[in-house]
């Protein structure tokens, strides 16, 4: 006669536990919490996965996975058999609560050359989907141009992201310091969403970073962020890299913020030399690219929403402090019609015209 066994609840366990749950989840037969072992990579985020037919979890992460008693012993340090007697005891009162922090030691990012050897060998074996073609077709880049940039798509699947690792790993690469590459269940991978990257380059074109042009994001305001593994295991974070596109020996840059719109606007101005933060508030590194490049003039091209929004307005004004004063350079202000946004949109309408 087969032994009864009395069902302990795992959402009820993980509550006990004091791990966080996704409130939008708690009616469903798949309750979502963050994993208090790989510690996900982020407040909020959940990739323990709680069954509450099986009563079993599962963390997509870092692949722990169990039952309820397992789960309770390891998070509270007891044998299965100690777990076991609390968990049948019951009792009501659970700890607060709290996001666990990531038990991932974050690697800085290797050296330049070594980041641009990695990511150009990545972009020649990477392709562009139509679809992300077209988008920077309506930019108003050409397609010479599109190739010329290696704006590439990013792999969609994760066998795809895998496959292209074990390639880059095959022709000699090292992804441990490379911003965007991490291991899953042991094994070399490509973090980030779905988009098409975009390189971030210094004056002599080597590849700091990577920019992602988002494909599922409403806010345009989160259009784009940066190819990152941070909090991930064996990851490494991306910084805010200052981009530099155009005619490096122009003795005038236009500064802007994006390194597409960057791309865009010196495309259709002749290839104007333009430097481009990652984000207004990113300024770390403008002052010692704007003096390498030695220019002499400085021209103010950022968005026309400044007259409306207070927020880029004093970023703005940060900027200025920063670059706006420098030795022997001359700094302006680019103005154009508020209808149009950035300067790469201005230039495309007027190319247009």
């Amino acid at each position: 006669m087969g032994r009864d066994y009395k069902k302990i609840p795992i959402v009820d366990t993980a509550h006990r536990c004091g791990l966080v749950l996704n409130p939008r989840t708690l009616t469903r037969g798949e309750v979502e919490a963050s994993c208090p072992f790989c510690g996900d990579h982020g407040a909020g985020k959940y990739h323990l996965f709680l069954n509450t037919s099986t009563d079993q979890y599962r963390c997509v992460l870092c692949g722990a996975q169990g039952n309820s008693v397992t789960l309770y012993a390891r998070v509270m340090g007891l044998s299965n058999r100690e777990a076991f007697q609390e968990l049948e005891e019951g009792g009501n009162v659970y700890p607060m609560p709290k996001q666990p922090d990531s038990q991932y030691t974050e690697a800085a990012p290797r050296k330049l050359s070594e980041r641009s050897e990695v990511y150009s060998t990545m972009l020649d074996l990477l392709t562009l989907s139509d679809r992300h073609k077209e988008n920077l077709i309506g930019r108003g880049l050409s397609e010479e141009r599109i190739e010329q940039n290696q704006y590439r798509s990013m792999p969609e699947t994760e066998k795809g992201r895998r496959l292209l690792a074990d390639l880059l790993r095959s022709c000699g690469c090292d992804l441990s310091g490379i911003p965007g590459f991490r291991t899953r269940y042991g094994e070399w991978t490509l973090a980030g969403p779905s988009g098409f990257l975009i390189p971030v380059r210094n004056k002599e074109g080597l590849i700091q970073g990577l920019k992602i042009r988002l494909d599922d994001e409403a806010d345009p305001e989160r259009k784009y962020r940066w190819l990152s593994s941070r909090d991930m295991p064996n990851g490494t974070r991306s910084y805010s890299w200052i981009h530099v596109t155009g005619d490096t020996a122009s003795r005038r840059a236009y500064l802007t913020e994006g390194p597409l719109k960057g791309d865009v606007a010196s495309f259709l101005d002749n290839d104007a030399l333009f430097v481009c933060i990652g984000g207004v508030n990113a300024l770390h590194g403008l002052k010692e690219t704007v003096l390498n490049l030695g220019v002499t003039e400085l021209v103010e091209a950022m968005d026309m929403d400044q007259t409306t929004n207070p927020h880029v307005r004093n970023a703005i004004l940060a900027i200025r402090k920063e670059v706006g004063h420098l030795p022997n350079s001359k700094y302006s202000k680019y103005v154009w019609s508020p209808a149009y946004k950035g300067v790469d949109d201005y230039y495309h309408a007027r190319a247009a015209a």
